[in-house]
């Protein structure tokens, strides 16, 4: 179980750093310190906005429904939130960034 959570451990940050070098090495991009606000500010809205309102709403769900319901709720909950946090661009920009 240690070898895989450290393997693991390894890709992840082997991914991380090419996709950081990917990013600053990029010639499109000419403000890189817009780009880290952007992220960061990706991770204080998640952290102040986004999680608090899932909390929230799941809380509610369990209070108000069934427990069939609840997984067909977390369901259409999980990936209803995701396709919203993928589809931000584009639904601030109206462009999706493709060469």
């Amino acid at each position: 179980m240690r070898v895989l959570r450290y393997s693991t451990i390894l890709v992840g940050a082997a991914v991380l750093v090419y996709g950081a070098a990917g990013l600053l090495s990029e010639p499109a991009i000419r403000h890189p310190g817009n780009v880290a606000a952007w992220l960061a500010g990706g991770v204080v809205v998640h952290d102040a906005v986004l999680a608090p309102a899932v909390f929230v709403l799941c809380w509610l769900a369990a209070r108000h429904t069934g427990p069939r319901s609840r997984r067909v709720l977390a369901g259409v909950l999980l990936v209803v939130g995701a396709t919203a946090l993928v589809a931000v661009p584009v639904l601030l920009h109206g462009r999706v960034a493709i060469r």
